[in-house]
């Protein structure tokens, strides 16, 4: 007998099967193109965070790999230093013998940590090479990481030699006439940007920290007035007492703003290469519609009749305007040149009149500086180093308005220094975008001055809040 498969019900069920309705049809493309929607989405988001990732890691390596250059080249100086003024030390002078064996036994400890940071980032290369473009973001981070690390391993014997140094310097160089000379002269150079803020502080609801930064500029008058009547120490000492000052009144005056960039997260976006009739105004103007800051580095070559009225203009609105050079010339290459005083002080000089506000920071071209243009930079001009920790790349070749915000928002972090240009059109048509991007990962855009929350610095580096290499 052969069995038969009873298919009735199969029957019975596809005859009650209905086919879908229009409705069902539309739900079912709708769920559809919300799947892919999600799909790409979830491939969207990843593909940027791997790109914010890359470009990080790639703005990391030059940051430190530079800090770590900058640092060695100083230690050096300082250690040099150390060793040339323990050696002008008579055994019989009136010096303390522990503090004279201390200094000796710091400059060759510091000479020791800078052969072993030499060793450890040897493998790494030069920056040029170990920071270039397209390589594996894995690599990247790993040459971050060794010059990070001896950046950092160096840095503490600045203020160890510095301290070492001091009890036998103080005593050595006491009535030295050329060390008391270029201290006096350091000072002078400093004063005219701290007299500025002193004015601008003037109305802080905390008068005491007015009246002793007051205090403070006149000692430093008095002591530059006649700089061989004072000691070494006394100079020091009033140097000291100057800068802390000027802190104070910096922090009071951020405080009375509502700015605690310690606490909550700020940006300082800086512009150079201006200025320029046209797109540096519009910069300026969106930054004033949005209510942000920036801090302007102009070339002084650029500053004229038709465009000095711009820099007034930004100084009014309380945006910073630095130096960029005269002619947009290396500093390493100013240097070895002899064309100092042109490209600093002339062109500090420029700038100063245009704006109505003393320089106190200097944008390095291409970022290069060096141990001997930070020497000029801190003892005849009194001023301190800008750089930055994210790159715009808004002057590189087929750049656009889109690949600038991409760039900035894929970079920045909390206390980030953002490099761009106002000479551009493609950068003036981005930051209205930035600024709305910035404001939505919740950052603040401020001054450079109120990000570190000091007063610059002479001869010191600013690569961001976090990241400042001492003088």
């Amino acid at each position: 007998m052969v069995l038969q498969r009873d298919t009735s019900h199969v029957s019975a069920t596809a005859a009650t099967r209905k086919p879908h309705t229009p409705r069902q049809g539309v739900r079912l493309a709708i769920a559809a193109a919300l799947v892919v929607a999600l799909s790409s989405s979830v491939f969207l988001l990843a593909g940027l965070a791997a790109y914010a990732w890359y470009r990080r890691a790639l703005a990391d390596c030059v940051e430190w790999g530079n800090t770590y250059r900058l640092m060695d080249e100083h230690v050096a100086a300082l250690s040099n230093q150390a060793t040339v003024i323990a050696n002008r030390v008579s055994r019989t002078k009136d010096v303390d013998r522990k503090s004279l064996d201390k200094l000796d036994a710091t400059a060759a400890q510091a000479s020791a940590q800078r052969r072993q940071a030499t060793a450890s980032v040897q493998t790494v290369g030069d920056v040029p090479s170990a920071c270039r473009a397209k390589q594996s973001p894995l690599a990247l981070r790993s040459h971050v990481d060794a010059y990070r690390d001896a950046a950092l391993a160096l840095k503490p014997w600045v203020g160890r030699l510095r301290k070492a140094e001091h009890p036998v310097a103080v005593r050595v160089l006491a009535q030295d006439s050329q060390t008391l000379d270029e201290t006096a002269g350091r000072i002078r150079a400093a004063l005219p940007g701290v007299r500025e803020l002193a004015r601008e502080t003037t109305g802080l609801h905390d008068h005491r920290v007015s009246r002793e930064l007051h205090k403070a500029i006149e000692a430093a008058q008095s002591v530059t007035d006649k700089p061989n009547q004072a000691s070494y120490g006394t100079l020091l000492d009033t140097e000291r007492q100057l800068f802390a000052r000027a802190d104070a009144a910096v922090h009071a005056r951020n405080i009375e703003r509502g700015i605690d960039c310690g606490r909550t997260a700020c940006v300082a976006l800086t512009f150079d290469d201006g200025p320029r009739a046209g797109t540096s105004q519009q910069v300026t103007a969106a930054l004033r519609r949005a209510g942000d800051q920036a801090t302007f580095f102009a070339i002084g070559g650029a500053v004229n009749d038709a465009t000095q009225t711009m820099l007034r203009n930004d100084t009014r609105y309380g945006m910073p305007v630095g130096s960029h050079t005269m002619s947009h010339m290396d500093l390493p290459m100013i240097m070895s040149s002899g064309a100092e005083h042109r490209e600093f002080d002339e062109a500090s000089a420029r700038i100063a009149q245009a704006s109505g506000r003393p320089v106190t920071l200097l944008r390095p071209p291409h970022g290069a500086a060096d141990e001997a243009s930070r020497q000029y930079l801190a003892d005849q001009l009194g001023v301190g180093i800008a750089l930055y920790d994210v790159d715009s790349y808004d002057w590189a070749v087929g750049a656009t308005a889109r690949s600038v915000q991409w760039k900035v928002t894929a970079q920045v972090r909390s206390g980030s220094i953002i490099l761009m240009h106002d000479i551009h059109r493609h950068t003036a048509a981005a930051l209205p975008h930035i600024l709305d991007a910035l404001r939505a990962k919740g950052y603040r855009t401020v001054t450079i001055t109120e990000l570190i929350d000091r007063y610059p610095r002479p001869g010191y580096v600013y690569y961001s809040r976090d990241n400042i290499i001492p003088w």
